[in-house]
């Protein structure tokens, strides 16, 4: 480290935010699918789901090559890099004049996006140790559904239909700012940060099953969070007549219930509550939800109050990124293990949406099916929920 680690908050939370939009190439593009879907006339059912989803798609081909040019370049060049290249990419969205031009645009963010995020993770890697590591960890597991809140803030206030461009100019817009927050305040890795952020022991994080474990049950909580967030206005606009705008405004408050669930995990696992209790109830808790939601919305406040259980549950199981260095095989291969469980996470991103929009088109069989095989895939990672502890030592690993 190259000074005290102490008073780094502020420097994390711009780490935190710059993550967040780099997430937001995803879920920005939520209130803007209905006004695609009306101009560009997609193929099927499935296809605008890719919309939002394709930026993963980038993220599971190019993570493993981004984390070999953090290693090689530095966090703060890859980060910097990828948002150029996440601005390039929405400009490109904005002009572009059909469906498969915009897909490709937003290809071009999904590769800026993942070296935002993978090259953030790898600065707070850097930047922190002990229990300030631990809590900064906790509140990266919030990521996505703070995404998904400002995605929805957008959606409430300015909707989509004809301004769906509009989506694309704000994320552009508010990436340049921190961006430039970025240049100037977080400072570049030094030669005695080299081993903190380096990719180090991959090769024994590729050989060693638990990383695949805990990112497994990730991407089927990925899977069915953005499943769920994409195809909700469509579900509660047949079911009761609730108003796209009025699905977004209320699935804010779901979202924040996405985040305190995820920074509860760490609370409770240091409090001394088991994480397969957590987990298993975690579980219990979506299954629940979700059948509500999908077999019994009957009125708008049960929906709400639902969604907002479905979504504490899912920040749950991903909040158990903070137990993410106890699967590690080394302490000095945590930027490996966090690399990997990145990449295996986003498949969940990938195919959420465009699955659940066919799910969708199904009615409700294919809905409770999807469920299901989400939930089934959340219970993967229960040898790694038995075996996680309270992080007495935080430089703890899996050996």
């Amino acid at each position: 480290m190259t000074q005290s680690t102490g008073g780094r908050w502020p420097q994390i939370v711009l780490i935190y935010l710059v993550g967040v939009f780099g997430m937001l190439v995803v879920s920005s593009a939520l209130p803007a699918l209905g006004g695609i879907a009306a101009e560009f006339h997609p193929p099927s059912a499935s296809a605008i789901g890719w919309v939002m989803s394709i930026p993963a798609l980038a993220a599971v081909l190019a993570s493993l090559l981004i984390g070999w040019m953090v290693d090689r370049f530095g966090d703060r060049p890859v980060m910097l890099s990828g948002g150029v290249l996440v601005l390039v990419g929405d400009l490109g969205a904005v002009l572009a004049a059909d469906f498969a031009m915009l897909l490709g645009w937003r290809f071009v963010t999904g590769l800026g996006y993942v070296g935002m995020v993978v090259a953030a993770v790898a600065m707070i890697t850097r930047m922190t140790q002990g229990r300030q590591r631990i809590a900064a960890l906790a509140l990266w597991s919030t990521v996505i559904p703070a995404s998904f809140v400002a995605a929805s803030l957008y959606g409430v206030f300015a909707g989509g239909g004809t301004n769906w461009r509009a989506a694309f100019l704000w994320h552009g817009g508010g990436t340049a700012v921190l961006l430039v927050l970025a240049w100037a305040i977080l400072a570049p890795r030094t030669s005695s940060d080299q081993v903190a952020s380096r990719l180090s022991g991959i090769g024994a994080v590729l050989r060693s099953p638990w990383p695949y474990v805990l990112g497994a049950s990730f991407a089927a909580a990925a899977f069915l969070q953005t499943g769920f967030v994409a195809t909700l206005p469509r579900i509660l606009t047949a079911a009761i007549g609730t108003s796209e705008a009025q699905v977004h405004s209320f699935n804010i408050l779901a979202m924040l219930c996405n985040m305190a669930g995820a920074y509860s995990f760490g609370v409770l696992l240091n409090r001394g509550v088991q994480a397969w209790l957590i987990g298993s109830g975690a579980v219990v808790l979506c299954a629940a939800a979700g059948l509500g939601l999908i077999l019994a919305p009957t009125a708008l406040i049960p929906a709400v109050v639902m969604n907002c259980a479905l979504m504490t549950g899912l920040g749950l199981l991903v909040g158990m990124w903070a137990i993410m260095p106890q699967v590690a095989p080394s302490p000095t291969s945590i930027g490996a293990t966090s690399g990997l469980i990145t990449q295996i996470t986003v498949l969940g991103v990938l195919f959420g949406p465009p699955v659940a929009f066919k799910a969708l088109a199904a009615g409700t069989s294919g809905l409770l099916l999807l469920l299901g095989a989400a939930l089934v895939g959340c219970m993967i990672g229960w040898p790694v929920w038995a075996r996680a502890h309270r992080a007495e030592n935080p430089s703890s690993h899996g050996g």
